[in-house]
């Protein structure tokens, strides 16, 4: 696997985070940071190749991650979209 440096500039509120989960996790902040990063990307890679069609097994291979990764990436998405639903409901009864 490839690797490229890139630099990056975050808000104070996400550094002063990262140094904390650092700090607790005995790990470079720049580790903690690739980490947070790379997990965000793939839910993202996810979500969108599903809404394309892809397979759960093909996500799987394409964004080399579990089945039961990206089993529970979908259900997190399907119970945000149901709680996106629910408050447009309440949203529109209050109207």
């Amino acid at each position: 696997m490839m690797s490229e440096n890139i630099n990056v500039t975050l808000p104070d509120n996400i550094v002063k985070y990262l140094h904390m989960k650092s700090k607790a996790e005995y790990l470079p902040m720049s580790a903690v940071a690739r980490k947070y990063i790379a997990k965000g990307v793939v839910e993202e890679m996810v979500i969108e190749y599903y809404k394309q069609g892809f397979s759960i097994k093909k996500l799987a291979e394409m964004t080399d991650t579990s089945i039961a990764q990206i089993m529970q990436i979908l259900r997190g998405l399907n119970e945000e979209l149901e709680d996106i639903d629910q408050e447009l409901s309440e949203i529109e009864e209050m109207s």
